[in-house]
């Protein structure tokens, strides 16, 4: 029986490639199968069935071929209607337990009888860095949501400290290229990204798959929470996971809400009257130097499941 762990061919998003390549790390001679066909799998395959599931639900259980461990598994909203039908629930008894990356996914598994506990994401188990620390201060899609780019721009302009304006370097997960590049290459890119957050001195980010990999290795790391309380397909994956974060930084957004008002005004430019009330944050957290340990005993216990499956 083969090896297997989950990959997002389609995914424009390198947060997913960077839990691919997590599971990488752990398991020996695994081959990539694309998430969202995973019940087209004709080969007998022991599969670490971890991430966000998923976009055609409809696809969903797996093939009777695949002997799945679910780990770091969270459902999305938008699939939560075929991932909790009753072939659903009977697949997840059957394999259970479930290893839930969040709190959301935990009480929706729990909810329907199924055996779960909240193992973390598995970028937890990325290598800790102990090397030399740069000076490279990165804003990783500081308040991405749905949002017009000018309004994003606006307000993280003014969420930055004016002594560190031309001290930030600007990164984004985000690449349309991805699609149509090849497995290598996106692992390869994922590797590098990692090589960056792990010898920053700080790292500001909006995105959990920034922010758990830094954890990880050791890099402060502030969880910029700016735009997603109105939007529960978002934020449904948050719980017990901003916890970890050495920082969990909240920010009120000018007309933020997610009403037809609210977007007039940031369409029309109208809340830029309204920028003034959007103080700078303090330069403290641009001298991080520690972070928070509870994420080691979730690593830990994450290694050893994949560990006793595969062996």
């Amino acid at each position: 029986m083969r090896n297997g762990i989950v990959y997002y061919p389609k995914s424009s998003n390198r947060g997913d490639d960077i839990q691919s390549y997590a599971a990488i790390l752990l398991i020996e001679d695994a081959v990539f199968c694309d998430r969202e066909q995973l019940n087209l799998i004709r080969t007998p395959t022991k599969l670490l069935c971890n991430g966000w599931f998923m976009e055609k639900g409809t696809n969903w259980p797996p093939n009777r071929k695949v002997n799945p461990l679910f780990l770091s598994f969270h459902i999305s909203t938008k699939a939560k209607r075929e991932l909790t039908s009753p072939a659903s629930i009977a697949y997840f008894k059957q394999h259970q337990p479930i290893g839930c990356r969040d709190t959301h996914t935990l009480n929706l598994l729990q909810k329907h009888n199924i055996r779960s506990f909240l193992s973390g994401c598995l970028t937890l188990t990325l290598p800790r860095y102990t090397g030399k620390r740069g000076d490279d201060i990165l804003f990783v899609d500081v308040m991405r949501t749905n949002y017009t780019s000018s309004y994003r721009k606006a307000i993280v302009s003014r969420i930055i400290p004016k002594r560190y304006k031309n001290k930030i370097e600007f990164i984004t997960h985000f690449s349309k290229e991805m699609k149509s590049q090849t497995s290598h290459k996106r692992m390869n890119e994922a590797k590098l990204l990692l090589d960056r957050y792990k010898k920053a001195k700080v790292v500001f980010t909006s995105l959990i798959h920034c922010a758990l990999p830094c954890v990880a290795m050791g890099t402060p790391v502030v969880f910029v929470d700016a735009g997603f309380n109105n939007n529960k397909a978002k934020r449904d994956r948050f719980g017990g996971v901003t916890d970890l974060f050495t920082t969990h930084l909240h920010i009120d957004l000018p007309f933020g809400k997610r009403t037809f008002l609210n977007k007039l005004a940031r369409i029309s430019g109208f809340y830029r009257l309204f920028l003034h009330k959007i103080k700078p944050i303090d330069e403290s957290l641009f001298f991080l130097t520690e972070t928070k340990s509870k994420h080691i005993k979730m690593a830990k216990n994450l290694k050893e499941c994949v560990r006793n499956f595969f062996s």
